[in-house]
């Protein structure tokens, strides 16, 4: 078990979904939050949930709203470094049902080994920053990319830090990897 806090990024406002919960959707059974929470659970010290709508999941975890309100994925990034116990926050967004700890391990050895603020895999062109490792000493540095309230891309803090990226080929395998549900049709190839 790593000294690392597992941050659920379960906040969106999934008006794509027409606003349901995107944590509770299940796929093969399983809700998505359950799907993530036990994937990672005995790699990490801690889980955390960012979530600003839900008081409750069907995990063991404390569940912080953003502290900076109505700034996207950089916002809810910013509320898991505060509310965090360890120094290192693996981030994942609560919408990618096929994620796996090989690279969650493979993160955390390139994180340590290059002295990374942030380790991020890279697939192709596609940075996957949803799914990635974060070190709280980057608080400060969000709060000032957020303190104009317009909310930012994750990549303007990826440009500010010393970010590392894990490299991986661009195959299907590493895709459905990082496959994410935003669309009923997204839900839905999953069923064909």
């Amino acid at each position: 078990m790593q000294q690392v806090t597992l941050a659920i990024l379960a906040g969106g406002k999934s008006s794509r979904l027409g606003g349901i919960d995107k944590a509770l959707i299940a796929v093969d059974g399983i809700p998505l939050i359950n799907r993530i929470y036990n994937t990672f659970k005995n790699d990490v010290s801690e889980v955390i949930v960012i979530s600003n709508g839900n008081n409750g999941y069907p995990i063991e975890a404390k569940i912080f709203p953003d502290i900076i309100k109505n700034c996207g994925p950089l916002g809810g990034i910013h509320s898991a470094l505060t509310h965090a116990n360890n120094l290192v926050v693996f981030v994942v967004s609560v919408d990618m049902p096929f994620v796996n700890n090989d690279l969650f391990h493979q993160l955390l050895n390139l994180y340590f080994k290059a002295n990374a603020e942030v380790v991020v895999p890279k697939h192709g062109k596609l940075l996957e920053p949803l799914f990635g490792l974060y070190s709280t000493a980057l608080e400060p540095k969000v709060r000032n990319i957020l303190s104009d309230m317009q909310g930012h891309p994750i990549t303007d803090l990826l440009n500010a830090a010393n970010t590392h990226y894990l490299q991986l080929p661009d195959d299907f395998k590493t895709r459905m990897w990082f496959y994410n549900i935003n669309t009923p049709d997204d839900l839905m190839a999953l069923e064909q």
